[in-house]
C-alpha cells in the first residue's frame, strides 16, 4: 500500500476507521529524488493539478457526502507514492513531490495519481474487504472512466493535441468505441495519462507495461490489491473505453459490501460482460484482477 517511509509520518491521520491508501506499492525510489531535479512536472504544474481536482470535488464532497476534502500538497517529501484516508467527515488525500519529480511522470498522468486517490473515497465497489476504501483495480477503473473525464471534458483544445501525438494503437481502440472526434480526443488523453503511469510501474517493478501486452492472467477472486503494472495499465485503458456514464454524485455499491447485492448497484456506471448485462466487449474491468460475482 503506502511506502514504509511514509506510513509512520502518516499514522496520525489514520484514526478511527481510517487506514492510508496508497497508488504504487511499497518501494525505495525515494532515495533518488532531489528539489534540483528538473524532470517530472513543474512544482506550478503540481499544484495546478490540484487545484483543479479541487474545484470539481471538494463541493461535491459535501453536497453529495457531506464530507470535506482535504488535499495536502507535500512538494518537499521525496515519497514516490501517494494515499487516501478518512477520519469521520474529513477525507484526505496526500501528494508528494517525489511522485510528480519522476521522469515518467507527466502532468496528465499526476492527475490520474490524483483521480485514484480520490476513487479510494468515491470510487464504490470492489472494496477492500471491510474497509471503507475501494480496491486497487476499481480506484484506477474510476480515475479513468469518472475522474478524468470530468476534469479534462471541456478541454477541448487540450484534447484534440492527442489526435496526433498518442499512441496509434490507443487512437485505434478509441476510435472502435467513440464516435465523435471530442470523445475520441478525450480518449486518446486518458489513454495517455495512463500510460505515463504504466512506464512509471514498469521501471519501479522491473517489469513492462504496453498497450498491446493484456495481462493473460485470470483471477478466480477479485484482488483488492496492487495489481503489476501491466493489469493497472489494462484497467485504465478499460476506463476510457466504457461507454457508460458514472455519475459523480454516487459511491456505486456503497458501502464496503463485496456483495451480489453491492456489484448490481453498479451495473449502471460500470462495462460488463456478463450474460444478461450489457455484453460489452470493450471497457470491462480486467480479468487480472476483477471477478464478477455476479456470474
Amino acid at each position: 500500500m503506502i511506502f514504509r517511509q511514509s506510513l509512520f509520518a502518516f499514522a496520525s491521520f489514520c484514526l478511527l476507521s481510517s487506514i492510508g491508501y496508497g497508488h504504487y506499492p511499497e518501494n525505495n525510489a525515494h532515495v533518488y529524488d532531489s528539489l534540483s531535479l528538473k524532470t517530472g512536472i513543474t512544482e506550478a504544474q503540481f499544484n495546478d493539478a490540484i487545484d483543479q481536482v479541487e474545484a470539481f470535488y471538494r463541493p461535491l464532497y459535501e453536497e453529495a457526502f457531506g464530507a470535506k476534502l482535504v488535499i495536502n500538497r507535500n512538494w518537499r517529501s521525496s515519497t514516490v507514492n501517494a494515499s487516501a484516508s478518512i477520519n469521520g467527515s474529513t477525507w484526505t488525500v496526500n501528494m508528494y513531490g517525489g511522485l510528480a519529480r519522476r521522469a515518467e511522470v507527466t502532468k496528465d498522468g499526476f492527475s490520474k495519481v490524483l483521480c485514484h486517490e480520490v476513487g479510494h473515497h468515491v470510487g464504490g465497489y470492489p472494496y477492500y474487504s471491510s474497509r471503507w476504501a475501494a480496491a486497487e483495480g476499481q480506484a484506477d477503473y474510476f480515475a479513468t472512466l469518472s475522474c478524468a473525464r470530468e476534469l479534462w471534458r471541456d478541454q477541448l483544445a487540450a484534447n484534440a493535441k492527442f489526435r496526433k501525438s498518442a499512441d496509434s494503437f490507443a487512437r485505434e481502440k478509441c476510435d472502435d468505441v467513440w464516435d465523435s472526434e471530442e470523445d475520441q480526443n478525450l480518449c486518446y488523453r486518458a489513454m495517455m495519462a495512463g500510460k505515463s503511469l504504466g512506464e512509471l510501474l514498469s521501471n519501479l517493478g522491473g517489469t513492462e507495461a504496453n498497450f498491446d501486452t493484456p495481462d493473460q492472467n485470470v483471477v478466480t477472486k477479485t484482488a483488492t490489491r496492487h495489481p503489476v503494472g501491466q493489469c493497472r495499465l489494462d484497467t485504465y485503458m478499460a476506463g476510457a473505453l466504457c461507454e457508460k456514464e458514472w455519475d459523480p454524485s454516487v459511491i456505486a455499491g456503497k458501502q464496503g459490501s463485496n456483495s451480489a447485492s453491492s456489484e448490481t448497484k453498479t451495473l449502471p456506471y460500470t462495462c460488463m460482460t456478463s450474460q444478461g448485462f450489457d455484453g460489452y466487449l470493450e471497457g470491462v474491468r480486467p480479468s487480472c484482477w476483477f471477478k464478477s460475482v455476479l456470474n
